[in-house]
């Protein structure tokens, strides 16, 4: 399949199978990401630049772009929990901007716990980007095995636990009910599903294509990928080569990376592109997830903590402040002082019931975001944060429109450095990744 790509300025055919390389002997790949969220967009990012790619993440659309060469380029929206409507215009202008730079292969990121409500927004996003680009065939990969996410029969798992079995069946947002991809899709998605079963996968690349032909000649048009171990991510990396629209969660990333590898396509990362300093920052819990409350618990016992107070953050102009107070009060220890909204399931029903589930949880990423604000002008500088929402938050408040990525703390997590501004960097966790140590452990990454 020959594509079109822009390589130092110019615009070189080449096919995707035989990528070519530069002057610099890199890969010439060049893949656009779409990623529902930030911290799925630092996911993706970290997993790209592991395996050797060049990767830059925006937050949005950049008015500048870096003057580097960049093999991916990963664009973080926030588009998961908004309505479908919203998430359809924002992923579109994602692709938009993503062709106008050169990209013309292209990755719709999601969680790979499937987050979405009947409605969407997964699906209404798919759909979307396959009429754009004038396609009627997608796989639905939201498998990351190093992570415990595993498809088997079509069916996701968390760990050894049905997808609905797991903590995500009571996800303040998305409660996920159903662990079967395909009646998960049922409703938000408007094409036909299909599946390529663990056989064909174990099978290789060959079985693989055929399946997906063979799918393809009847009719469907998302195939649902059984993902049990790694490897199964590089055969199904070698065998939609020729797919212009992947659709997954950041678990193929490593599938792509390991493959083009293997045909010399890419060479091994030479490192990290920087290393965190040591210097004062701040952790921030939004997340709600069973990990982030454990790692909350876990973190608590060796820094100082304090929790944001929903209604201070309702009826309180000052509350923000407040607590920036706090925070400058507290750095002088071993470890960053933590602020945290992170709950309980009860807690957080409790919560909902007194003062609502909308409005209390915009106050709160309103008053973090001011938070945030007031520490960077205080001379803050590392920034913990868990929670896509809250991480969305942090970033929209200090105004910081992208990313070079450094190295992983834990898998699906990365340091990320302020492409203008070398002194701010930061960690986006996704609520239920990381080690319960995982607070401390990016704390004795920084030199």
């Amino acid at each position: 399949m020959t594509t079109i790509i822009m390589n130092m300025g110019r615009i070189v055919p080449v096919t995707i199978m035989e990528t070519t390389k530069n002057k610099r002997g890199r890969s010439a790949v060049r893949l656009g990401v779409i990623a529902d969220d930030f911290t799925g967009a630092s996911d993706i990012a970290g997993f790209l630049a592991d395996g050797g790619m060049r990767t830059i993440m925006y937050n949005g659309f950049p008015a500048n772009l870096p003057k580097d060469e960049a093999d991916a380029l990963v664009v973080g929206l926030k588009i998961r929990s908004c309505t479908a409507k919203e998430a359809v215009d924002e992923a579109l202008r994602a692709l938009q901007f993503l062709q106008d730079v050169g990209c013309d292969r292209f990755y719709y990121k999601y969680c790979s716990t499937f987050d979405s409500t009947h409605e969407g927004n997964i699906g209404p996003v798919v759909d979307a980007l396959l009429q754009a680009l004038s396609l009627s065939f997608t796989i639905i990969c939201p498998a990351l095995p190093v992570n415990g996410r595993t498809v088997c029969h079509g069916y996701l798992y968390v760990d050894h636990d049905l997808l609905c079995e797991s903590s995500m069946a009571t996800h303040p947002l998305t409660p996920m009910t159903d662990a079967k991809l395909s009646r998960l899709m049922e409703g938000q998605f408007s094409g036909k599903i299909g599946h390529v079963y663990y056989p064909a996968v174990f099978s290789g690349p060959t079985a693989v294509r055929a399946r997906l032909a063979a799918l393809q000649e009847e009719g469907v048009t998302y195939a649902v990928m059984d993902v049990l171990r790694d490897e199964d991510l590089s055969v199904i990396a070698e065998a939609t080569t020729d797919m212009k629209l992947l659709s997954g969660g950041s678990g193929l990333a490593i599938g792509l990376t390991a493959f083009l590898s293997s045909k010399g396509g890419l060479k091994p990362a030479e490192g990290a592109s920087f290393v965190p300093r040591r210097q004062k920052g701040v952790v921030i819990a939004g997340s709600c997830s069973q990990r982030t409350n454990e790692q909350v618990a876990s973190y608590r016992k060796c820094a100082p903590s304090r929790f944001i107070d929903e209604a201070s953050c309702l009826h309180d102009v000052q509350y923000a402040q407040v607590l920036a107070d706090w925070v400058l009060s507290h750095l002088d220890g071993e470890y960053f002082p933590l602020l945290y909204a992170t709950k309980t399931p009860q807690q957080l029903k409790n919560s909902k019931a007194t003062f609502g589930e909308e409005s209390v949880a915009q106050a709160i990423e309103k008053v973090i975001g001011t938070v945030a604000s007031l520490l960077h002008a205080e001379g803050i500088g590392t920034f913990l944060i868990a929670g896509g929402e809250t991480s969305g938050a942090v970033a929209a408040a200090l105004g910081v429109y992208g990313y070079t990525i450094g190295s992983q703390i834990d898998p699906g997590v990365s340091w990320l450095q302020a492409l203008d501004d070398d002194t701010l960097q930061f960690a986006y966790k996704s609520g239920n990744f990381g080690s319960v140590d995982f607070f401390v452990k990016a704390q004795h990454m920084c030199r």
